[in-house]
């Protein structure tokens, strides 16, 4: 049984619903709030009639943020590993590749230095 599901910036969770069911101890007429088992049913009582419990299936996913943000990385790894391979048997992409790597790093650096300024 699922006691707790944590959601968290990027993660969502839907469906489910809180319940803490009170017990009666004491023997003789059922009171309100008062659960049982069934005939593989929960049940909880109203004051008048016993009512199966309804089912609870918590979904837990990611948020649309981080499922495009993981969708993105993926396509950019997926990117990294075709210019890798590319560079190998291509020395123009290699080059290119390489410029692009300092042209990225000189980028790196001035925005930094611009913000001390």
């Amino acid at each position: 049984m699922i006691k707790t599901i944590n959601a968290g910036r990027h993660i969502e969770v839907s469906n489910g619903h809180v319940s803490g069911p009170y017990i009666n101890t004491t023997y003789g007429q059922p009171m309100t709030g008062m659960v049982r088992y069934n005939n593989n049913s929960l049940e909880t009582y109203d004051g008048t009639s016993w009512h199966k419990l309804g089912e609870a299936y918590p979904m837990i996913s990611l948020t649309q943020s981080a499922t495009a943000a993981i969708d993105w990385a993926m396509k950019e790894m997926e990117f990294e590993a075709q210019l890798e391979k590319m560079s190998e048997g291509h020395p123009a992409v290699k080059a290119a590749h390489e410029n692009l790597r300092r042209a990225s790093e000189q980028l790196k650096a001035t925005i930094i230095l611009s913000r001390d300024e």
